[in-house]
C-alpha cells in the first residue's frame, strides 16, 4: 500500500490523489495540520474533493469551515501548494471562512488571488462577516463555543479587509428578500457591533437602498424594536429575534446622525472641525484652549504655533468614538 492509499478506508470507491478521503476531510475541518501536510507530501492534491449529498466539497472548503487558528494554517498550506482559486468551491471557501470569522484564513485566500468580486448567487462573504458569531448557523463545535462567548455580532477587521480587497459594500445576491450588508446589520441590530456598521458606512453603504419589501436599513431596524430584551451573557440562539437594552436605539441614532451630517466622512470629522473652529476663535481672542492643546493654537506666547498643515496632520491621526 502506498503512503497516499493509507489515507483511505478500504471501503472507499476511489483512491487517487484527487479523491478526498473521509478521514482527511474530518482532519481538515478539525485543524489537523500535520495530517494535511502528510497528505500533500505523499502526493495528494490540494484540490482533492469528495461528493456529499449531491455536492462536490473540496479540501479547502473543509479547512475553511472553522474559526480555529490551526484551520487558517491549513488554508495557508493549501494556498502555498497551489490550490485552485477559481470556481464555486473557492467562492464557498471564502464565504465559509468569513462566516466563521477566520480572518487569517481569509487573508491567505485574498493574498493568493481569490476573486472576491465574483461570488455568483451565493450569500456574499461580506454579508457572512456581518453575521459573524451567529452561532446557530455554525456546525463546528469549537467555533460555536467561541461565538457563544462573543460580545457582539460581526467581525469588523474582517469586513475592513474584504472591502479593501474589492467587496462591493452595497452588493446583494439576486434572490428574493436579499438585503445589502447594512440591511443585514439592521436585521441583527439588537446585537451587531457598531464598529461593523461604521466600517460599512465609511465605505459608502447606502442609507437609502431598499430591500424587496421596500425597506431601508433604518426601517428594518425599527421593526426589531418589538423583539424581547435579552440581558444574559454572550450571544443567544436566534439573535435576530432578541435585542440587548439600547442596542437598536444606538444603531438608529448612528444612522440618523450620519444622515443628518450628509455623509459618514462629515459625521466622523465633526470633532476635528470643532477643533478647527476653536482655533479660529482663539485667533480672535474669543476662546482659550485647554493647556494640553496649546501648541495647536496661536494664542500661546510660550511656544511657537504649529502651521495649519501640521495641525491637520495631527488631527488626521486623532481617533474619536465616531471613527470605525
Amino acid at each position: 500500500m502506498s503512503e497516499l492509499q493509507s489515507f483511505f478506508e478500504p471501503s472507499d470507491q476511489s483512491q487517487t490523489r484527487d479523491d478526498l478521503p473521509a478521514r482527511l476531510a474530518v482532519a481538515a475541518r478539525g485543524g489537523d495540520l500535520d495530517r494535511v501536510r502528510r497528505w500533500l507530501a505523499a502526493g495528494g492534491s490540494p484540490d482533492a474533493s469528495t461528493e456529499r449529498d449531491g455536492k462536490t466539497l473540496s479540501l479547502l472548503e473543509f479547512a475553511c469551515a472553522s474559526g480555529r487558528p490551526a484551520n487558517a494554517e491549513i488554508v495557508g498550506l493549501l494556498c502555498a501548494a497551489g490550490v485552485t482559486l477559481e470556481g464555486p468551491g473557492c467562492r464557498n471557501a471564502l464565504q465559509l471562512a468569513s462566516k466563521y470569522g477566520a480572518e487569517a484564513a481569509v487573508r491567505h485566500l485574498l493574498r493568493a488571488g481569490v476573486n472576491i468580486g465574483d461570488e455568483g448567487r451565493e450569500i456574499h462573504a461580506l454579508h457572512n462577516a456581518v453575521m459573524g458569531n451567529n452561532w446557530e448557523l455554525y456546525r463546528d463545535p469549537w467555533s460555536i463555543a467561541h461565538a457563544k462567548n462573543a460580545t457582539s455580532l460581526g467581525h469588523q477587521s474582517l469586513i475592513r479587509m474584504l472591502l479593501a480587497h474589492g467587496a462591493a459594500v452595497d452588493a446583494h445576491v439576486p434572490l428574493d428578500l436579499s438585503p445589502t450588508a447594512l440591511q443585514v446589520a439592521a436585521l441583527m441590530s439588537g446585537f451587531v457591533s457598531l464598529g461593523v456598521v461604521k466600517e460599512l458606512l465609511k465605505r459608502g453603504a447606502s442609507l437609502d437602498a431598499r430591500d424587496s419589501r421596500g425597506q431601508n436599513a433604518e426601517e428594518i431596524a425599527q421593526t426589531r424594536l418589538n423583539e424581547p430584551i435579552y440581558t444574559g451573557d454572550g450571544i443567544p440562539e436566534n439573535p435576530h429575534g432578541k435585542r440587548r437594552p439600547g442596542a437598536i436605539e444606538a444603531f438608529l441614532a448612528l444612522l440618523a446622525d450620519v444622515r443628518a451630517a450628509g455623509s459618514f466622512k462629515r459625521y466622523a470629522n465633526a470633532p476635528r472641525i470643532d477643533v478647527v473652529v476653536l482655533q479660529a476663535l482663539c485667533v480672535k481672542g474669543r476662546a482659550v484652549p485647554p493647556p494640553a492643546l496649546e501648541r495647536l493654537f496661536p494664542t500661546s506666547t510660550r511656544s511657537q504655533f504649529l502651521p495649519r498643515e501640521i495641525s491637520w496632520r495631527i488631527l488626521s491621526y486623532w481617533r474619536t468614538d465616531r471613527d470605525p
